[in-house]
C-alpha cells in the first residue's frame, strides 16, 4: 500500500509468528466468494489452481479454523466453494485494519 510517499505492508501471524492472512490470501478469499470456485477464483488472479488450493491450505492450518469448505466435482465436473463465515469475517477485519493503516499514512508529515 502507497499513500503520500510512504510504503507499508499489513500481515497477520500466528502466535508461532508464521504468517496467516495477508494481501493475496485476502484477494483469493474475496474472489472464491465471489466466483464460488476455486478453480474460477484462481483464474481471474492468474493463478493456478494448485498454488490457490495450497494458500488456503496453508492459511486455514495456521489459523486452525477453516477458510472455505470445498466440494469436488462430480461426474460433471466441478464443485462449488463456499467461503466460511469465519473467512467472510477474517477478510472484512483485514479491510478494516487496511483502512486504519491507510488513515495513518495520510496524516504523516
Amino acid at each position: 500500500m502507497d499513500v503520500l510517499g510512504y510504503r507499508a505492508k499489513l500481515w497477520m501471524v500466528n502466535s508461532k509468528g508464521e504468517p496467516v492472512f495477508g494481501d493475496g490470501i485476502t484477494e483469493l478469499v474475496e474472489a472464491i466468494d465471489k466466483c464460488h470456485s476455486i478453480v474460477e477464483a484462481a483464474r481471474c488472479l492468474n493463478m493456478s489452481y494448485r498454488y490457490a488450493l495450497h494458500r488456503i491450505t496453508l492459511a486455514e492450518k495456521r489459523l486452525g479454523e477453516l477458510l472455505v469448505v470445498r466440494v469436488r466435482g462430480g461426474a460433471k465436473g466441478g464443485g462449488s466453494s463456499e467461503v466460511t463465515l469465519y473467512g467472510k469475517n477474517l477478510v472484512l477485519q483485514y479491510r478494516r485494519a487496511q483502512m486504519e493503516l491507510r488513515g495513518v499514512l495520510e496524516k504523516m508529515p
